[in-house]
């Protein structure tokens, strides 16, 4: 009895969680037809959206976001390739399954832009075999990919203005890491167990499901995007928000690819001007646009909930000083609130807002 109770609280969750993403859509489709059909709200929304692109462009500009690119490009190059073979190597070797060809393949037809075919054979040189595999090897693997797992966490942090560092320990740290991978793994190999069995495959290559496989790319990423936003920070992000920032990014994703295919067949030749090392320039660059989109997304994100949750503190600011004043009575936060902020200052800072209260 008690199993079932579990797995019927589990698949409630469940439910609850679609639910709360299916009416986020909701409620922002009904937003956007009372936007379009009301002509006094349709000039407020030009005005909202075009403040909201000047904020987001400043606050995009101010925590050097180019800059932060150009430095997980590089972070990327020393973990990227390890991320890829440990995946490969702790995954399950079906036969049916096949993982390394279908996460190749995965790769290619939804990351990958057409123009970039020649990162297609550097992938194929990626995956090393698992044969004369040693704890060495498999240790500078698991350094490597937490390190650049550690580093994205910490810039989304940054993003996010956590001015107080993560209570989470190493261990902690880890569990979350490696949690993050067996998740993402399991989503993968039931994704193409799935598409393996020849039921689900006849379904799949029906003319009523074809139109289905159109979006499937776009679905992919999205979720892709969500869980990154979702499962690296420190931080809880409101469901809203993370929702509307993971989609908007995947929109802007979708469109830089087309734009960088444009830009690579039409615009440059990068043949001729690198011969044969054409792929290390093509590759250094898409690694770069997909990060600066991706941190770019996570700005986006943290605009909307500063949207959403800012107001509190605008208006009323004296709710800061009593949230801070609260905080200080956590002896773990008290440690950390005082290399910030003073309890004297903080007093000067009530008594302040206390004068203006009377006035």
């Amino acid at each position: 009895m008690s199993k079932k109770k579990q797995n019927k609280g589990v698949f409630q969750k469940l439910l609850l969680w679609l639910y709360s993403y299916i009416k986020i859509v909701i409620v922002d489709l009904k937003k956007i037809y009372f936007s379009i059909t009301v002509p006094q709200q349709r000039k407020k929304v030009f005005s909202n959206i075009w403040t909201f692109i000047k904020t987001f462009y400043q606050r995009f500009m101010g925590e050097g976001i180019l800059k932060e690119s150009a430095s997980l490009t590089y972070i990327t190059l020393l973990g990227f390739v390890p991320f890829i073979n440990f995946l490969v190597l702790i995954a399950p070797d079906l036969p049916f399954l096949n993982l390394g060809d279908k996460l190749r393949e995965l790769v290619v037809q939804n990351f990958i832009p057409s123009s970039a075919n020649a990162i297609i054979n550097f992938l194929d040189k990626l995956i090393m075999p698992k044969v004369g595999f040693n704890i060495f090897n498999f240790v500078i693997l698991i350094v490597s990919s937490y390190s650049l797992f550690s580093v994205i966490r910490g810039t989304f942090d940054r993003i996010l203005s956590m001015q107080l560092k993560s209570s989470q320990d190493t261990i902690t740290q880890l569990v979350k890491f490696f949690g993050t991978i067996v998740f993402g793994l399991l989503i993968i190999v039931l994704l193409f167990s799935s598409s393996s069995i020849p039921i689900i495959s006849r379904l799949l290559k029906s003319p009523v499901l074809q139109w289905i496989m159109v979006i499937v790319p776009f679905v992919l990423q999205f979720l892709a995007i969500m869980f990154l936003y979702m499962l690296l920070p420190s931080v809880r992000i409101n469901r809203a928000s993370l929702f509307r920032g993971a989609f908007w990014t995947t929109v802007i994703w979708v469109i830089g690819k087309s734009a960088f295919d444009f830009y690579i067949y039409n615009l440059t030749n990068y043949e001729r001007l690198y011969g044969v090392m054409a792929v290390l320039p093509i590759f250094l660059l898409w690694i770069y646009i997909n990060w600066a989109i991706i941190l770019g997304g996570m700005v986006l994100v943290s605009e909307m909930e500063n949207k959403k949750n800012g107001g509190f503190l605008t208006k009323e600011p004296h709710n800061a000083v009593r949230i801070t004043m609260e905080l200080f009575t956590n002896q773990k936060l008290n440690q950390r609130l005082e290399g910030i902020l003073s309890k004297e200052e903080l007093k000067k800072l009530a008594d302040t807002l206390n004068e203006e209260e009377d006035k």
